[in-house]
This record gives C-alpha cells, sequence and structure tokens, in this order.
C-alpha cells in the first residue's frame, strides 16, 4: 500500500494524469469542423452546387448517372458528418474502442473520396488525371498520415477509454 491507503495494482489512471492537448483539439473542434465541413460538402453535392452555375450544363454532357452518383456521394458525406459527431462523444466520453472508431473515419473518408473519383472517371470516361490527382494525393497522405499521428496518440493513452 502507498502512502494513501491504496493498493497501486488497482490503480485507474485519470484524464488528468495525461497532457491531453491533441484529444482537446479533436473533440472541441477538429470533428465538430469535420462534420460542419462534410455536411456543407454533402448538400452542395445533391444539389449540384460543386459546379458552380454551371451545373445543369455538366449534368446535360455527362448525363443523370453524374447527378445520381453526385447525389449518393452527398449522402456519404452526410453520413462522414453524422459519424464525426458520434466519434467525438465516443472520444470526450473515453469509450472503449473510441480511437479506433476515430481511425475508421479517417479511413472511411478517403474511401469514399477515392471511390467517388474513381466512378467519376469511369461516369464521364475522363482520365483520372482530369480531376485534381495534386489535391487527391495530398489528401491520402494527409490522411495517413492523421492515423498514424492519431494511433500513436492514443496508444499512449488507451488506459483510459475504459467505459
Amino acid at each position: 500500500m502507498d502512502n494513501f491507503g491504496q493498493d497501486r495494482a488497482q490503480y485507474s489512471p485519470s484524464p488528468t494524469d495525461y497532457k491531453l492537448k491533441w484529444h482537446k483539439f479533436l473533440i472541441y473542434f477538429s470533428l465538430w469542423a469535420s462534420a460542419l465541413s462534410n455536411g456543407l460538402s454533402g448538400y452542395q453535392a445533391v444539389i449540384g452546387a460543386h459546379y458552380g452555375p454551371e451545373s445543369d450544363q455538366v449534368y446535360a454532357i455527362f448525363g443523370s448517372g453524374l447527378r445520381s452518383l453526385d447525389m449518393v456521394m452527398g449522402f456519404a458525406l452526410f453520413a462522414i458528418a453524422a459519424y464525426s459527431i458520434y466519434v467525438r462523444f465516443q472520444l470526450a466520453d473515453f469509450r472503449i474502442g473510441a480511437p479506433k472508431k476515430l481511425t475508421m473515419l479517417y479511413i472511411a473518408h478517403l474511401a469514399i473520396g477515392f471511390g467517388y473519383i474513381l466512378a467519376v472517371s469511369a461516369a464521364t470516361k475522363l482520365p483520372l488525371s482530369q480531376f485534381s490527382a495534386p489535391y487527391m494525393f495530398s489528401s491520402i497522405i494527409g490522411s495517413v498520415a492523421m492515423i498514424f499521428i492519431n494511433q500513436n496518440y492514443y496508444n499512449k493513452r488507451m488506459e483510459l477509454f475504459i467505459h
């Protein structure tokens, strides 16, 4: 027993035992911003606003398949937005598996984005190089980096996620 009459083998770590600046950034800003951004992007995709004022012309050229694809993408982004909020609350409450859910959020976002670009390329018969390849690669690199950063960060704090 230690000086406080508590058996060290039964000690349960507390969030106050750790610096949680990154965790707080994620739950108080980043995941909310992600939800808002994905929600707005989803809305733009559903109504075709991401093509600007020429959306009717774009759909006239490429057909209803592209419009349907954009609507599916919009609803997928709405799902990502909702999942961002769900993950935020899981992390904030230190729920078991919450860090894995954060990783799944990044993977889902990557998969949806990459799948959309492939599907648009197929629907329009345009090569992938027409769809901002530099943006796509920087997004992939950024998401993969965030996966590793968050895994490393939360692996050092895994004992907090016990609820």
